[in-house]
């Protein structure tokens, strides 16, 4: 027995009860006035057991009918069409099964609802309400530490490494350089990595501490033949003025003229780099060994771990604040992507037709898996649960058919015996 009643259970007995006593008065009520009849006749008396004849009737019929349809009245296996459930469990299966896939799994019945649905819409105006974005972006935020406890386990991490250390030796990273780098030059990228180093260039040139570094390195080299001189400091800073002027003046020539003369020279390096990633075996097999040598090199694994960490940590100690720049960012996302949808009417059309797109073909794909589903599932049940769940389910709505019953043949009871009495008066 569960620990707590089922309250449909419950309800069910004490509605039953009370058809049983509808039926019982019914019942007393005819023997009664049947006795009152045969020692006092009268007119009332008659009315009055016609009355109760046809609530008993009515009430017997209706007892029977209910029942009938979970288990056999009285035991008696012999009526036909009786225990009606129990003996149609599996076509009443099929019959479920067909009625949900065909009516509410129909590919033109969930077309229709999907349509009416603007689904980009409603994600739109959810995403856009700073409370709602607050709180998705809280409880996201909550989510990572729990998400991280179950990342951080030892045997995940072996797998991992495992994983990681078969599937990166089978990587050609001579060739996958050689792709990238083929991939900057033909959309001319390399160009924005060549102006990204002459302006580092250009930054360093200019800082004050360069002329002194090259100063001392030219002081250094003339040394020898000038400190007799005393000029060796003199010369130092007129060299260094001259070899600063002139890188910076090259940079900035090259950063202004894509056609200078270096730059070329650097996509042709850049060409010939690719040729020797592509086509030399001893340069790609140098550059597979130190692929190697960085997968086995355990002070890296050690130091990667050791990343991992530190972030696991910053992301817990985030978290537990009130105002977690994580959880911020997150509403920030959200919200900034709500605004977004809700003021592109394009971009929701194709959502929403992109989800639809994706939903029917799955609907189609799965249908006929969800009929077998249903019917294999009640075909598992036994007779026993199924009844039991179906009359817990609606037997106590059932017995309303038996108090109608009964109410319903005591009127029609009264009505016949008036009609009758009225004809023979007539006669």
């Amino acid at each position: 027995m569960p620990p707590f009643p089922d309250p449909r259970e419950a309800a069910l007995r004490r509605r039953k009860a009370i058809a049983l006593g509808l039926l019982g008065g019914a019942g007393l009520g005819l023997v009664v006035v049947s006795v009152f009849e045969a020692t006092h006749p009268h007119w009332a008396f008659g009315f009055l057991a016609a009355v109760f004849e046809a609530a008993l009737v009515g009430g017997l019929a209706d007892w029977f009918a209910v029942v009938a349809l979970f288990r056999h009245p009285l035991g008696m296996a012999w009526i036909p069409h009786t225990a009606i459930i129990p003996s149609k469990k599996d076509a009443l299966g099929a019959s479920l099964a067909d009625f949900i896939c065909d009516h509410f799994l129909g590919t033109r019945q969930v077309a229709d609802k999907l349509h009416t649905m603007d689904i980009a819409g409603s994600v739109a105006d959810k995403l856009a309400d700073s409370a709602f974005s607050q709180t998705m972006g809280r409880a996201l935020a909550n989510a990572l530490p729990r998400i991280l406890d179950a990342l951080d386990s030892e045997e995940l991490h072996r797998f991992l490494h495992r994983l990681a250390d078969t599937r990166l030796r089978q990587v050609d990273l001579s060739g996958a350089v050689a792709v990238v780098l083929r991939q900057l030059i033909d959309e001319g990228r390399h160009q924005a990595l060549v102006d990204a180093g002459l302006a580092y260039a250009g930054e360093v040139l200019a800082a004050p501490g360069t002329h002194e570094r090259v100063s001392e390195m030219a002081s250094r080299e003339l040394w020898k033949v000038l400190r007799y001189l005393k000029l060796e400091g003199v010369v130092a800073d007129r060299v260094a003025d001259k070899l600063v002027a002139g890188m910076t003046g090259m940079v900035k020539d090259m950063a202004t003229d894509r056609d200078h003369e270096v730059r070329q020279r650097i996509g042709d390096e850049f060409e010939r780099l690719i040729l020797r990633f592509e086509g030399d075996p001893a340069l790609r097999e140098r550059v597979n060994a130190f692929r190697d040598q960085l997968i086995e090199d355990s002070d890296l694994s050690r130091y990667l771990r050791s990343l991992w960490r530190d972030l696991a940590t910053w992301i817990r100690e985030d978290v537990e604040r009130d105002d977690s720049a994580i959880a911020a960012r997150i509403s920030s996302v959200g919200a900034g992507l709500g605004a977004r949808l809700a003021a592109d009417d394009d971009i929701r059309a194709w959502i929403n037709g992109g989800i639809i797109d994706l939903v029917l073909p799955e609907v189609e794909r799965y249908r006929e898996g969800i009929r077998e589903f249903i019917v294999e599932r009640v075909h598992q049940w036994s007779a026993d649960e199924l009844t039991r769940e179906l009359e817990l389910a609606v037997g106590s709505d059932l017995q309303f058919i038996r108090y109608n019953g009964t109410a319903v043949g005591a009127l029609i009871g009264g009505v016949l015996y008036g009609l009758v009495h009225a004809i023979q008066r007539l006669v």
